[in-house]
């Protein structure tokens, strides 16, 4: 596998993804026990197991697990940096206070962070435990290599949510997420070459869709005092902001990324390549 050209797999990837991700499952779970936000999770969770499952074969298959984040040769390194994207759990968790929450059901909430968590882990091992080692071993040579290497890998992240597009027509919208999709993917490339484990990743990743959902919780009742116009909705201005604060929210991410990198031993990668 490891002979075949990183952006062949990596387009690959993205039509099997864009495939399991059409099976309709949610369409067999039945209706009158389990209400639509169950079915969407519960679907959601069994197609991202799948797509863990069949990139967890592909780390195996591609012998570069101290690349992957998977050697046990590596210690957990540079841990604190997995801190740094805990503001967006902070700013998930802010975009519903004032909202009354006394009506949440804990079995959605729990349905929903394991939903959370399946995505992360998913997506964590598909781009950065198997595609990005494949770039990076394609590329490290090269001028910028090790850049791109992390790079290629975090624009697939991106191009993926296009396929956002089979349920929702807002293309402005799409666009911006993968952009910003784009963004946070860069860093956790970075963060995998720096801290050596693809699992506490998967977790920090996880935790930040947990918490950005956690407004779409059934039984949330957003407060009444918030005018229209703070909501985006009744101008082209509006609409924009709304539109650019999640990519200027995870700019910071791809920033620091840049910087991290530069401390990044291109040494100690070409040893794990050797491994």
């Amino acid at each position: 596998m490891k002979n075949f050209s990183p952006f062949a797999i990596g387009i690959l990837m993205v039509l099997i993804i864009g495939s399991i991700m059409l099976i309709p499952i949610d369409e067999i779970l039945p209706e009158r026990y389990f209400s639509s936000f169950q079915v969407e999770y519960i679907s959601r969770s069994l197609k991202m197991f799948v797509l863990f499952a069949l990139s967890a074969w592909g780390i195996k298959k591609i012998w570069l697990k101290s690349l992957s984040g998977l050697s046990l040769e590596y210690k957990w390194t540079s841990k604190w940096l997995n801190l740094i994207p805990a503001y967006l759990f902070l700013l998930g968790l802010a975009s519903f206070i004032g909202s009354d929450i006394s009506s949440i059901a804990i079995s959605d909430v729990l349905l929903l962070l394991f939903g959370c968590l399946m995505v992360g882990f998913a997506e964590e091992f598909m781009f950065r435990g198997f595609l990005q080692p494949l770039f990076i071993q394609k590329l490290i040579l090269k001028r910028n290599g090790l850049f791109l290497g992390i790079l290629f890998p975090a624009l697939f992240f991106g191009a993926t949510h296009l396929l956002n597009l089979t349920v929702n027509n807002n293309v402005p919208q799409v666009l911006v997420q993968c952009i910003y999709a784009t963004f946070i993917g860069f860093f956790f490339g970075v963060l995998l070459l720096k801290t050596n484990k693809l699992v506490p990743l998967a977790i920090t990743h996880g935790l930040i869709n947990f918490f950005f959902l956690l407004g779409t919780l059934p039984g949330i009742k957003v407060s009444e005092n918030i005018p229209e116009d703070a909501l985006g909705t009744t101008s082209l201005v509006g609409q924009i902001i709304e539109y650019m604060v999640p990519m200027l929210l995870v700019l910071p991410l791809f920033i620091i990324g840049i910087v991290v990198l530069r401390k990044v031993d291109k040494d100690q990668v070409l040893k794990k390549l050797e491994l």
